[in-house]
């Protein structure tokens, strides 16, 4: 095989595996806040547990929030000692540990 063709087997492989990893990662790596309608990047936060339970009640989609929402939904937590950064969404999550 000439070195030409084994460049552009090589430039192919390697889209192929970004065109993959953006299929795979990108749903879960950009969102739009459910509060602000703010699009981020990253896994967002968990809402409070009210607002969950009236979303969970109402039959809608599970919120994610970027930071700036998540500390204020979770003011009274932080108050109390715990950091934003504990109700982070995971990238995967597993059924069984979709809420702590």
């Amino acid at each position: 095989m000439s070195k030409g063709r084994s460049k552009i087997i090589a430039i192919i492989l390697v889209v192929l595996i970004l065109a993959g990893a953006g299929i795979v990662f990108g749903p879960r790596l950009v969102h739009r806040c459910s509060n602000c309608d703010k699009v981020f990047v990253g896994t967002g936060y968990y809402a409070n547990i009210i607002s969950d339970a009236v979303t969970t009640l109402t039959g809608e989609d599970e919120k994610i929030l970027c930071k700036d929402c998540a500390e204020d939904e979770h003011a009274v937590s932080i108050f109390a000692g715990k950091s934003v950064e504990d109700f982070k969404r995971p990238l995967f999550e597993k059924k069984s540990d979709k809420k702590k």
